[in-house]
């Protein structure tokens, strides 16, 4: 899944659904590629549909994974989904992360 996707901001229903499909499938590719480069198994946790509820979670998924691969991540686990310049300045930094990582293993 192109991290591309993921720097588009949410503005109805519809895109929050569409992002959030997007989010977890390059999730999915980064822990297969890693498994697959490195033989390590990490979890994978249910982030989809995005929102504050799972935003722990998803921080977790960064922080089994930016060790392995090098990457200095963020604290991503304080959001206020509903709130939409947070929302904004939350998905550019996740996308900008998820683009990191997806250059270290070769993901989109």
């Amino acid at each position: 899944m192109p991290v591309a996707n993921l720097f588009s901001v949410p503005q109805d229903q519809a895109q929050e659904g569409a992002w959030s499909f997007s989010h977890l499938a390059h999730h999915r590719d980064m822990i297969r590629v890693v498994q697959q480069k490195f033989g390590i198994v990490l979890p994978e946790y249910a982030i989809d549909p995005f929102g504050d509820d799972v935003a722990d979670v998803h921080q977790q998924m960064h922080n089994d994974l930016d060790p392995i691969i090098g990457v200095s991540g963020y604290d991503l686990s304080e959001v206020n989904w509903k709130d939409q310049q947070q929302r904004a300045a939350w998905v550019y930094l996740n996308a900008t992360l998820h683009q990191q990582e997806g250059t270290k293993l070769g993901v989109g």
